[in-house]
């Protein structure tokens, strides 16, 4: 089956993408925030931080968003591709869209800045810095967003090929500053006149400002150093002031709108404000969560915007530096020069609210709902301090390596580790606190393990009575936790404590997995797959190893034959065929060591044991060599082979011959250059920093190593073609008396007996055959829950526990593995990036899909309103596959138009009618009359329209729940609103007495629109003999229908009192109860 051609499934981004990539733009009166996130423009409320409306009509990523400067309603982007876009962005629309005319469609568009100049349009005209070709000069240009034109400039000035850095004053001063490399430049856009200036010390610009107030600029290098530059008209009056405090690059600098504050941020994680008629006194905004990447102050001064590199934007106030709102988006840790994975731990599901957990920002876990596709927050599970990066240092901090999670607890398993000291290794157990809705500490154990984790899992996910975790660490150790009653004296309830511990032989421990009932416990020990009691882990209850070759390691041959003759099939193929088969037969039933040799040396390869052809004559040999030599498509080593296979042997010039063999002794005879040199970087690691000593020395042993496997192998093929070309002590020629060599040169040596010795394949150089290591262990689940995969490097094999044999393999090589519960299904990422989903139980592809992007982990995310349709028709019926990629987005493969988001519950509308149930708990009194009826519940009975609905799905908390900000227009919504509140109620029922009616009836009395008891007439029986109990209770009960009918008819646009109304309803209350009793 060709999954491909069939395949309409699309790979789909759930979330990911910066949203800190660029500087997001402040509307006119700082309420929104505008945010670029590749090629869509999110509208934030700066009140809230809640997103507002997304402008998602560009077809490539923006590269520019600025507000028009005479029309604030106008937002105006530019694509890579040359389109520009305006929207009016408080309604949401696209108003026009020009393409700009450019000199080549191969442009590329590398900056677009607005500037105040108004040519023959409605909108201010833009400033366009374009390349061609990677490696060639950068242009410029002014254009007219309006049309898309190209307004013709005079100005000299000649840009390099970096990408320059701009910005552009917009104020009364209309000035431009570009920044490439260390050179800056200061261009007026009226005259077009330039200035130049090269960055002290030669340091490369990093950053550039323009004050939007007066004739000011500032610029920030990678030296920390910030210079504020004045009166740049002229290189002779210009005058620049030195701030210094960063010891990294400085990253953002802004302006505040008056002119009188600096912002700048770098990788110190510390906001810093300067005032630049007192630059001594400076404020500081410590412990940021991350690198600050851009600064963005309003216009107004009252808020102040910082991007940090977690993808992260935080709004401060403008005067007290407060954090008033943060926008949150899918976070991940900064780059680091540690070189290690940003998402160790991978891709996982927490059990409780089926949220996607993975590694954030530095020291925390991020848990993101792909049903609502929010980030819902950031758990910090490290306590220890982040460190900020330095310049010329590696700096290490803890990172968080495995976790699991069960519908009560949480294990993380954390490592400090900078290689100079001993490894820092905690386990933690969260437990979930429904108070705090979040985790809360439970148990801290140090050092576990030594060195890290290599597996944390437990022993069911749903399950919180005899709960287990295992825990696999880098010592080989796999180590039973369980709850205990705490012995704390500062705190009662219960923690964790370890169980049991094991290990077996001391060999590698590849993955871990329990059983679905938590009793046993599967370890994957090299090529072993070993079998432990959940309750007692000290020995191991059953081994489980493959054959040699069905894990795909041990080499091995494989031979079809068919059983009978295919039509079309050669006779003689056929026979060669059962040729060799009898052969190999032959080979394996006997024991003769001479024919295993034998057999062993056509394995090594006929290079290696390469016999010399029958001596040619000596007439054809020079033929031989011309022709040998003419090839080509042969290196010299190969030409000199085949020469060595004929037996021809040659000699070449003086001078040639002595380069060559100076060129062969350097390279692979005697390499003393290469030793000399090695020997050198050995004496001088102790220069180095005890921190980087251990990493260069295990990379110097490497290179060592390599080297010598290399001098091992290699010299003794280049030996072995000395004789060919006469340079070995044999073919040596003599010395005459002068002391000179005396050979013929360009000469064809023939020689009949021709001695080349046959070289003996080192060891070393065979193929690598060992055991298979096992990566990946996991339990089936249901009806399959006796089998249990194993991974390998090159295989995937099954076994059947109760008859303890493979039940099947697979050829792959798999790199993540993820397993759904629901439906036994399991996915699998190979080396090669491809997906394949089968089932244990039958190991077919359902699904199958190449050109996958490389990936962290995968996950199962159960969908909340399962499809009815079988796995054969659609996988992802009961669970959607979820994969996180190296570009740190969330991925998923659905038909177009799909997410996971889809299933969800149907909203409720206003105008949808309210549920008869909840119709009274809303009408005029109806909450005064459920508290009384709760009160006297003991001694009356229900009454249908009493009774309560579900109030999660009325119109009043449907209502109540909108946000302020993106609600309708109140005239919109307030019909529909109010007409779901009305009780449909015939007001006729009163003064009907026939007995054939529909009405409802309780206790004998029938319930009016208010729920309360009427009779059947409203007139006084006429029967005179009624004792003093019945007079006493229809005297109340007329009592009673004379204060309802005063209160249904009231008018409805009068006000009402209040306090009347419950007086009033008081009183009916009373006469009821009486009339009761």
């Amino acid at each position: 089956m060709n999954f491909d051609d069939e395949d309409r499934l699309e790979l789909q981004f759930l979330a990911g993408g910066s949203i800190v990539e660029h500087a997001p733009v402040f509307s006119p009166d700082g309420r929104f925030m505008f945010v670029r996130c590749v090629s869509k423009v999110q509208v934030y409320a700066t009140s809230t931080g809640e997103i507002t409306r997304v402008l998602d009509d560009a077809t490539a990523p923006l590269i520019s968003l600025e507000l028009d400067l005479k029309q604030p309603d106008l937002l105006i982007g530019c694509t890579t591709t040359g389109q520009i876009i305006r929207w009016n962005w408080r309604a949401g629309v696209v108003k026009k869209t020009v393409p700009l005319k450019l000199p080549d469609e191969q442009t590329i568009i590398l900056t677009c800045n607005l500037i105040n100049m108004y040519k023959g349009g409605d909108t201010a005209c833009a400033f366009v810095t374009t390349r061609k070709k990677s490696g060639e000069q950068v242009d410029y240009f002014v254009v007219n967003t309006s049309t898309g034109d190209q307004i013709e400039i005079t100005c000299g000035l000649k840009l390099k090929i970096r990408t320059p850095i701009v910005d552009v004053g917009k104020g009364q001063f209309k000035y431009i500053i570009l920044a490439q490399g260390f050179y800056i430049y200061f261009v007026n856009y009226e005259t077009w006149t330039f200035c130049r200036f090269r960055g002290h010390k030669k340091s490369p610009i990093t950053c550039v400002r323009m004050s939007q107030c007066e004739m000011v600029a500032a610029t920030a290098d990678t030296l920390g150093r910030i210079f504020v530059w004045r009166d740049f008209e002229n290189q002779k009056s210009i005058s620049n002031t030195l701030l210094h405090w960063h010891h990294t690059e400085v990253t953002s600098l802004g302006f505040s709108p008056s002119g009188v504050s600096l912002y700048s941020g770098g990788h110190e994680c510390v906001l810093v404000k300067w005032n630049l008629a007192r630059p001594e006194i400076r404020k500081f905004l410590p412990r940021m969560s991350s690198v600050i990447r851009h600064i963005v102050v309003s216009n107004d001064n009252e808020n102040v915007l910082v991007c940090t590199e977690d993808n992260a934007i935080q709004l401060l106030g403008g005067s007290d530096n407060n954090i008033k709102s943060t926008v949150l988006h899918f976070t991940y840790e900064t780059e680091d020069k540690t070189g290690r994975p940003k998402f160790p731990m991978g891709l996982r599901l927490n059990p409780r609210t089926n949220t996607l957990v993975l590694n954030g920002r530095s020291g925390h876990l991020q848990f993101y709902s792909a049903y609502t596709k929010s980030m819902l927050y950031n758990l910090r599970v490290v306590g220890t301090n982040v460190y900020s990066e330095e310049a010329h240092h590696i700096v290490y901090n803890t990172q968080i390596t495995q976790a699991a999670f069960n519908i009560n607890w949480m294990a993380t398993g954390e490592v400090y580790n900078d290689l100079e000291n001993f490894a820092e290794v905690r386990l933690k157990f969260w437990q979930y606190s429904e108070e705090l809705q979040s985790y809360t500490l439970n148990t801290e154990i140090e050092l576990p393990h030594e060195g890290g984790f290599k597996a944390i899992t437990f022993s069911n996910q749903f399950q919180v009575n005899n709960l287990r975790c295992a825990t696999a660490g880098e010592d080989n150790v796999i180590k039973v936790w369980g709850l205990t009653d705490s012995e704390s004296i500062y705190k009662r309830g219960t923690m964790w404590c370890c169980l049991a511990q094991t290990s077996y032989r001391n060999l590698c421990i590849g993955s871990i997995c329990f059983s679905q009932d938590g009793s046993l416990l599967a370890v994957g020990y090299g090529n072993i797959l070993a079998l432990y009691d959940a309750r007692n882990p000290r020995l191991p209850l059953q081994t489980l190893s493959c054959p040699p070759g069905i894990d795909g390691v041990i080499s091995k041959a494989q031979l079809r034959l068919a059983q009978s003759p295919l039509n079309g099939t050669r006779k003689e193929l056929t026979q060669q065929r059962q040729q060799l088969w009898d052969l190999l037969k032959t080979l394996i039933n006997s024991n003769d060591e001479k024919l295993i040799k034998q057999a062993k040396d056509l394995i090594v390869g006929p290079p290696a044991k390469a016999q010399v052809v029958d001596q040619t004559e000596d007439a054809s040999k020079e033929a031989i060599f011309r022709y040998i030599m003419k090839m080509p498509e042969l290196g010299l080593h190969q030409k000199l082979q085949l020469l060595r296979r004929f037996g021809v042997e040659c000699s070449i010039p003086h001078v040639l011959r002595n380069r060559l063999l100076q060129h062969l002794t350097q390279r692979a005879v005697i390499p003393l250059a290469t030793k000399h040199r090695l020997r050198k970087l050995d004496a001088r690691l102790h220069r180095l920093h005890t921190r980087h000593r251990y990493k260069a020395k295990h990379r110097l042993s490497r290179l060592t190593q390599r080297r010598q496997n290399f001098e091992d192998l290699v010299p003794q093929d280049i030996l072995s073609l000395f004789s060919v070309l006469k340079l070995d002590e044999n073919s040596q020629p003599k010395k005459n008396g002068k002391g000179k060599l005396t050979m013929n040169e360009t000469k064809l040596n023939h020689s009949n007996k021709v001695n080349i010795k046959l070289k003996k394949f080192p060891t070393k150089a065979t193929p690598l055959q060992g055991l298979a290591q096992i990566s990946h262990v996991q339990f089936g689940a249901g009806e399959q829950a006796h089998l249990v995969a194993v991974c390998t490097e090159s295989r995937v094999l099954i076994w059947n526990l109760l008859t303890l044999r493979l039940q099947a393999g697979l050829k792959l090589s798999v790199r993540q593995l993820a397993f759904d519960p629901l439906t036994n299904l399991m996915a699998v990422i190979t080396k090669n990036d491809e997906l394949h989903v089968f089932q244990p139980n039958v190991p077919l592809p359902l699904y199958q899909r190449s050109n996958l992007p490389k990936t962290h982990g995968l996950a199962w995310l159960p969908r909340r309103q399962p499809k009815q349709s079988s796995i054969n028709v659609d996988w992802q019926a009961q669970s959607t596959l979820i994969m996180l990629t190296h570009s740190q987005k969330i991925a998923y493969l659905a038909l177009p138009g799909q997410s996971p988001s889809d299933d969800a519950p149907a909203p409720i509308g206003f105008a949808q009618p309210a549920a008869p149930e909840s119709q009274f708990r809303y009408a005029t009194f109806g909450i005064h009359a459920t508290k009384q009826q709760q009160v006297s519940s003991d001694f009356l009975e229900k009454s249908g329209p009493l009774i309560v609905g579900r109030g999660e799905h009325s119109s009043v908390n449907a209502f109540v729940n909108l946000s302020a900000h993106t609600m309708p227009a109140m005239s919109l919504i307030c019909g529909e609103f109010v007409k779901s509140l009305l009780i449909p109620a015939d007001t006729t029922l009163r003064h009907s007495s026939a007995a054939g009616e529909e009405v409802a009836v309780t206790n004998g009395g029938i319930v009016n629109g208010n729920g309360v008891l009427y009779g059947h007439s409203d007139e006084e029986p006429e029967d005179e003999e009624l004792d003093e109990v019945t007079k006493s209770t229809l005297d109340t009960r007329k009592t009673l229908l004379e204060q309802n009918e005063k209160l249904e008819d009231l008018p409805p646009g009068e006000e009402l009192d209040q306090q009347a109304l419950d007086n009033r309803l008081k009183t009916i209350t009373a006469l009821r109860t009486k009339l009761r009793l």
